[in-house]
């Protein structure tokens, strides 16, 4: 099974963003976005959380149903369509406070976001990516994906991601 494995980062208080995030609120805002997805990444159009488990103090369990509008994400993985092409997935959000989530889906894809800072002590965001790629596709369709369509994805995801944090601290955005 080929296996596309990327990365996309982001500074999270570039020159000019206003407010200025501070770790405690990038960290509140990634816990959202685990239950509420559709509102950070604009290619998630539903998010379900199914159960939580807070048993571990150190890394609390969040399993969640979301919903992607991405025909060619379904068609490239090999995943169940739903109905309008959309694909259906179930993930494990594993939280890591402060810093990283971790989210693997049934097939074993793998999505890893970070909170790290630069040489210069600047907060920047990072999003990992292994997706498994199912069936028979060639790796000329693979690397086109890695080189086009997942790398747009990646940073769609990591900047809507920061865009939606800083909507949240400034009110524009409310989590139900």
């Amino acid at each position: 099974m080929p296996v596309v494995n990327l990365g996309f980062s982001a500074p999270i208080n570039p020159p000019g963003a206003t407010p200025i995030l501070t770790p405690s609120q990038v960290w509140t805002g990634l816990c959202a976005k685990v239950r509420h997805a559709n509102l950070f990444v604009p290619l998630i159009t539903a998010c379900e959380v199914l159960s939580e488990d807070s048993s571990n103090p150190d890394e609390p369990v969040v399993t969640r149903r979301v919903t992607f509008n991405r025909t060619w994400a379904a068609t490239a993985q090999g995943k169940e369509v739903a109905p309008g092409g959309e694909t259906v997935v179930t993930e494990v959000c594993r939280l890591h406070e402060p810093a990283r989530i971790d989210f693997e889906q049934e097939d074993g894809t793998r999505i890893g976001n970070f909170v790290t800072v630069d040489k210069d002590g600047g907060l920047v965001m990072t999003y990992v990516f292994e997706w498994k790629v199912k069936g028979e596709v060639a790796e000329e369709t693979v690397a086109r994906f890695r080189q086009v369509s997942w790398v747009f994805t990646a940073k769609m995801a990591v900047e809507g991601s920061i865009d939606t944090i800083r909507k949240i601290v400034t009110g524009e955005v409310v989590i139900p």
